[in-house]
């Protein structure tokens, strides 16, 4: 079967999206399907990659105008697209150039909005989104969280790898436990590291992340903040330093930047404690996963699809955050344990593969 990939990012791979690509590419590489990825130009040639341009740089949108020029322009790849048995619509907001194919599965990474929405742009991708889930048979989200955005009456954890509507499927991201596992640690962390392992963004929360952070090193002071992504535009970074020197967290908070994915299982191992901080616009983020896969204690906030994982969980404010820090640094050796444990059982990767082989067999059949 020719299946096409509607993907903005895919490579070079820097994030969850692309990783989550990357693995459902070789699934379906391994059971002999033919493959292309729709994405933005980013100066990576490949032949399994269709390249759209990004908008010229004289149009000042930033990100918001390059997503909606991709929509402009991927109706110009009708031709390659109509060759497509299946097309795999990575974000609902993508799917509306998609209207006149029969065989699409539109793919929530998590809502693609902040809730409640806060700029017409965010509000027009909420009704794009309950247009796709009338209009297209098939979806599949990696968390329930998106399923309650539309209507749907789930609660976190409930139906997993199953349909939950006709054609629409809850398949959480999973990890690969032989990759991500207790591995040799990397030797340029500080020691009693605690690492937040995202993109900078307010999204993101790494703001939460610092003000939670300076809570927590008055009990342990020994520790250090360790953000590992890239990203971030310069006023939100102005503004996390600013929070640091707030709080007199100079030389305690260190931004790695991003790393290659293959190298952060290494990245978890030498860490004592993750933190996931996230706001807005998550599933069940893989980063949480791998950690805890690792067998490092892992703490996030209770946003979004998040709900659906085994992190020890506080709500949205800085100081709710710092309560489950604290409480979790404490008896960090049994939490990443029993943490560890049931991301082993729950949400190991070949229960992963056997969903989407599940999806695409529906799909063939139809």
């Amino acid at each position: 079967m020719n299946i096409g990939h509607i993907a903005t990012e895919y490579k070079p791979i820097t994030g969850g999206a692309q990783t989550y690509l990357a693995n459902l590419y070789e699934i379906f590489k391994g059971e002999g399907h033919d493959q292309r990825v729709y994405q933005f130009n980013d100066n990576v040639h490949d032949p399994e990659l269709e390249l759209v341009p990004h908008a010229p740089k004289v149009f000042n949108g930033g990100r918001a105008l390059d997503l909606w020029w991709f929509n402009f322009l991927l109706p110009l790849k009708f031709k390659s697209l109509s060759k497509e048995d299946t097309l795999i619509c990575h974000y609902a907001f993508h799917s509306l150039p998609l209207f006149w194919k029969k065989n699409v599965i539109v793919l929530s990474h998590g809502c693609e909005w902040d809730i409640p929405a806060t700029s017409l742009s965010q509000k027009l991708k909420i009704k794009i989104a309950q247009w796709s889930f009338k209009h297209f048979k098939y979806l599949v989200a990696n968390d329930t969280n998106y399923f309650r955005q539309l209507g749907v009456d789930i609660k976190p954890k409930e139906r997993m790898f199953e349909e939950v509507l006709p054609g629409k499927w809850y398949i959480p991201n999973c990890v690969d436990t032989s990759v991500f596992t207790n591995v040799d640690p990397a030797t340029d962390f500080p020691e009693h590291s605690i690492v937040v392992p995202r993109n900078i963004s307010h999204a993101r929360g790494i703001h939460l992340s610092i003000e939670a952070f300076a809570q927590f090193k008055e009990k342990f002071p020994e520790t250090t903040l360790v953000v590992v992504g890239g990203g971030g535009d310069e006023q939100y970074k102005d503004y996390l330093n600013s929070l640091i020197q707030k709080h007199n967290l100079e030389g305690a908070v260190v931004f790695k930047g991003s790393i290659p994915w293959a190298l952060m299982p290494g990245v978890y191992n030498a860490c004592e404690m993750t933190v996931v901080p996230t706001l807005q616009r998550e599933g069940t983020s893989l980063s949480a996963l791998e950690s805890m896969a690792c067998g490092t204690a892992t703490v996030s906030t209770n946003a979004q699809g998040l709900a659906d994982l085994p992190t020890a969980q506080s709500d949205i404010t800085a100081d709710d955050l710092a309560r489950v820090m604290i409480e979790t640094y404490t008896s960090k050796d049994s939490v990443a344990l029993s943490q560890q444990q049931e991301v082993r059982t729950n949400y190991n990767i070949n229960k992963w593969k056997e969903g989407w082989l599940k999806v695409i067999s529906q799909v063939q059949i139809r």
